[in-house]
């Protein structure tokens, strides 16, 4: 299935490349694809051997070798045994390509699972890196938009449909775990809200468990790296220079979160990135890419098919790594409800997508964080309205006990108790809908009470 950009006028001829500054990205996921591309370079070499040498393909059982022809018999003009060609890598793979979804642009959201061993007992798992990787078949330009994991943003379901339309708005990596994860329809779930936040179709995923980077760099013998901060995780220590790193090392850095903001951490994978991407190029490792394909294939959950890998494999044979342009959903920090988030600047994100994409697109204003701090703020003021309300009910329904308990029947005084333990563990949180439910109840008892005790004196006299 073919993807349309917003616009197909994207001709190379008409538009002068320019090498793009790299940005804070979360783009550890990358190398992954990569692997996966150059991969199908492999196995469409090993193709090209096996159709140049038919009678393999067919042979049960081990043949003795000919007899030798005495070198007598041989007439004196016969011309040498002509070599076997190198396969090219591109015409290969163009014959094993998806053509079709070659015609236009593409965009494959990619992400990383945190399948670590303490989220395991939590049940399911959330999606630490999210990017969407868009690719340009005319000119082999490739983009990659990273969206914060925190991003305050609206949930969708795999229908286009939002998740509760009371409450809406959730940091952006619980979408994956709002779908039921990878064995429902958590990828629904994922691809669906960060096209409707980015306003640009998306239909193909690639998700992967965060070990996969680690296996990568295993496979492909290390990577060569200049660190430049002290990582200790579990144990382990990292410290600045120049360094061979191993699968481990790459991991412990590209996690490092202590001291440091989790966008500075999105900026050392980025970074990361490019250094393994750009040492595959460059040391030519196509022997070793059969082993890094085995240690990835297991890992990864893909709609894309194999001949659809092979066009991307294509990408990275032709692409120059200054054809990379790597971006962020830009925004600002804040907390809410003793909860960090990311606030987009929305902006700024339609500006993105206008530079990427060329062409307008229209982003939910209400994902703006301006907006959403105005709401919070007048939430905030409603919520002081309400706590004096329910200030007064709770003083009120505490005094009425202790002062007329005894003449409270039995149930009533139960009922209240209960009431005033929610209503006191709303005002704690600041929780506006507990507090919309329990203060008016609470009201209610105080005024049967009042009634009740009024009644009683006046029986009484």
């Amino acid at each position: 299935m073919e993807e349309q950009a917003p616009t197909q006028q994207h001709p190379k001829q008409n538009k002068k490349h320019k090498k793009k500054r790299m940005r804070p990205a979360s783009i550890i996921v990358l190398c992954v694809v990569l692997a996966l591309v150059i991969a199908g370079a492999a196995w469409g070499i090993n193709f090209y051997h096996d159709i140049l040498s038919p009678a393999s393909l067919f042979e049960n059982e081990p043949t003795a070798p000919p007899t030798p022809t005495p070198v007598a018999t041989l007439a004196p003009t016969a011309a040498p045994p002509t070599p076997t060609p190198t396969p090219d890598p591109d015409a290969v793979l163009q014959g094993e390509a998806d053509l079709d979804f070659m015609q236009n642009r593409v965009n494959i959201l990619v992400l990383g699972i945190d399948e670590s061993a303490e989220r395991e007992s939590w049940g399911s798992f959330r999606t630490d890196t999210i990017m969407l990787v868009t690719i340009d078949f005319a000119t082999y330009d490739v983009n990659i938009i990273s969206v914060p994991r925190d991003s305050y943003v609206k949930i969708y379901t795999g229908e286009g449909e939002l998740k509760d339309e009371l409450t809406p708005f959730n940091k952006i990596n619980a979408a994956f775990s709002a779908g039921g994860g990878a064995q429902k329809k958590g990828f629904d779930y994922t691809r669906v809200t960060v096209s409707k936040l980015l306003g640009v179709p998306i239909n193909y995923y690639l998700g992967f468990n965060m070990n996969v980077v680690k296996q990568v760099v295993d496979a492909m013998g290390g990577v060569d790296y200049e660190v430049d901060t002290e990582v200790t995780m579990n144990g382990r220590e990292l410290h600045p220079g120049l360094q061979h790193l191993d699968g481990q090392a790459v991991l412990d850095y590209c996690r490092q979160r202590k001291g440091s903001s989790d966008i500075a951490r999105v900026d050392r994978q980025q970074r990361m990135v490019t250094a393994i991407v750009q040492q595959l190029k460059d040391s030519q490792q196509i022997a070793n890419i059969p082993s890094i394909y085995t240690a990835v294939e297991q890992n990864i959950m893909t709609n894309l098919s194999f001949k659809q890998i092979c066009s991307l494999s294509l990408v990275a044979l032709r692409m120059d790594m200054s054809q990379l342009g790597r971006h962020t959903v830009e925004g600002k920090a804040f907390s809410n409800n003793g909860r960090d988030y990311w606030g987009v600047y929305a902006e700024r994100l339609q500006s993105l997508i206008k530079d990427v994409f060329g062409a307008n697109v229209s982003i939910d204003e209400d994902v703006d964080v301006s907006r959403i701090l105005e709401q919070i703020e007048l939430s905030r003021q409603l919520v002081a309205t309400e706590l004096n309300a329910a200030y007064a009910a709770y003083t009120q329904g505490k005094g009425l006990l202790a002062d007329y308990g005894s003449y409270i029947d039995g149930e009533t005084k139960q009922t209240l108790k209960a009431y005033l333990d929610a209503l006191d563990d709303a005002m704690d949180s600041l929780d506006k809908a507990l507090l919309d439910a329990y203060t008016p109840v609470v009201q209610q008892l105080n005024a049967q009470i009042i009634q009740a005790l009024n009644n009683m004196a006046a029986q009484q006299y």
